[in-house]
């Protein structure tokens, strides 16, 4: 249990303000070097930016694939309602017209007869038998069973159960309802309907004796067809999509008719690269002017201010070759959209070779300037840690200077109180004495 002194108990003098006063004295020291701590984790908190903004950039630099973006293509449709297409950087650049026959369809069957309500139940047990012809000479057969006292819904929900490349459900005619089989993808199957051979893609047979067969015919199957120019023969596929008719084409057909396709070079990444270029430069450089005004806690400081000048001299590419606008003022730079532009056109490998260098340059230099960073704020966390350790002594130390000021000043206090005490008495003894004197003189 610690020690308990109390102050003023003499009334002399009162040495709980002195001591208070002593240990702000004493405490200066500590305010100074939390002052300082406080500065360099404002510094500290600066880097942390600048790190993020360069290694954010760093990033983008290194994520850049200059081979891709020069090598991306463009298919263009003469009317997009006819036909759409997409392109890869292995597909040739060339001009074709195509020609849309018809467009994909699923096969749609339905039983000649039905049953007069949903509510309706078969009146007998049985197993149905469906076909799905994959193509013209394959077929899948699922085996489906049915019990009496089952309803037409009950039915197309087993069958939809025990299959996926069949979609059943209820038809309502106006007058009955009957099983209606559809085809569940067109790219599931290659065959086409053909009603004057009776080839369908579809076939059920021992249907419940209340549905009859499946004769009704609602839909042909057929597959998308397209001519390529003058050819007199059609490239066909079971779906809309004709996938890799040219190396790395894909055409999406929409409706029948014509339409012109073009491929050719791709260059509007290099817009939005430059651009996200620029605005990523731009961030480092506002934060680093931040960082170096007057006044700023980097002012002159070169490790900051290094990196300003080396990004302005890895720039050199760009600016000779007119691609960016360079501020004088602040440092920042925007893209010159007219000379890009013309060199895209004219000389697109001179701009792939530019922007080539200029990330391998990049690439190596934000390397170094964020371990750079890194170092930086390394130096400064050890001194706040320092600080820290300092601040933590000295204040073990003012706890102990303050326990022994207020054990002297307690003894002084008992000092001055005795020396009181012998001070009365005395001076009443003196009063004693007169009297006594002044007495004896009568």
């Amino acid at each position: 249990m610690a020690d308990l002194y109390v102050s003023g108990l003499t009334g002399t003098f009162d040495s709980g303000t002195m001591i208070d006063k002593l240990l702000q004295i004493k405490q200066q020291p500590i305010t100074a070097l939390t002052q300082k701590k406080a500065l360099i984790q404002a510094k500290v908190s600066s880097l942390t930016n600048l790190y993020g903004a360069l290694n954010d950039m760093n990033k983008f630099i290194s994520n850049l694939n200059i081979t891709d973006i020069f090598s991306t293509k463009k298919a263009s449709s003469s009317d997009t309602s006819v036909l759409e297409a997409t392109a890869t950087k292995d597909t040739p650049n060339l001009t074709m017209n195509l020609t849309v026959n018809k467009l994909a369809q699923t096969e749609m069957r339905a039983s000649i007869s039905g049953l007069n309500s949903l509510s309706d139940k078969f009146s007998s047990s049985g197993t149905l038998t469906l076909k799905y012809w994959t193509d013209s000479s394959n077929y899948l057969t699922y085996n489906i069973d049915y019990s009496e006292g089952q309803t037409i819904q009950d039915l197309a929900n087993n069958i939809n159960s025990a299959q996926n490349n069949i979609k059943a459900s209820v038809y309502y005619t106006g007058t009955d309802y009957r099983l209606m089989l559809t085809e569940a993808n067109t790219g599931n199957s290659t065959k086409e309907t053909d009603k004057d051979t009776s080839s369908y893609v579809i076939e059920a047979t021992e249907l419940p004796a209340e549905l009859g067969s499946l004769d009704t015919l609602l839909q042909n199957a057929q597959n998308a067809s397209i001519t390529i120019g003058n050819s007199t023969t059609p490239v066909t596929s079971p779906t809309n999509t004709f996938t890799g008719l040219i190396t790395g084409l894909d055409i999406t057909v929409k409706k029948t008719g014509s339409a012109t396709l073009s491929i050719n070079d791709d260059y509007s990444q290099i817009d939005s690269t430059l651009g996200n270029f620029a605005n990523s430069y731009n961030s480092v450089i506002s934060l680093i002017n931040s960082m170096t005004a007057k006044g700023a806690q980097f002012q002159g400081d070169s490790t900051v201010t290094t990196i300003k000048t080396g990004f302005t001299r890895l720039l050199d590419p760009l600016i000779r070759a007119g691609l960016i606008n360079y501020s004088d003022t602040d440092g920042t730079i925007s893209v010159n959209s007219d000379v890009l532009n013309s060199l895209k056109s004219s000389d697109p490998d001179k701009l792939k070779d530019i922007m080539t260098t200029v990330k391998s340059s990049f690439s190596t230099a934000l390397n170094g300037w964020t371990n750079a960073i890194t170092t930086y704020q390394n130096t400064e966390n050890s001194q706040i840690n320092s600080i820290d350790q300092k601040i933590q002594n000295m204040q073990e130390e003012l706890v102990k200077y303050e326990e022994r000021l207020r054990k002297e000043y307690a003894q002084l206090e008992s000092f001055i109180s005795q020396m009181n005490e012998i001070s009365s008495r005395l001076n009443d003894f003196m009063v004693t004495l007169s009297q006594m004197t002044t007495g004896g003189q009568k």
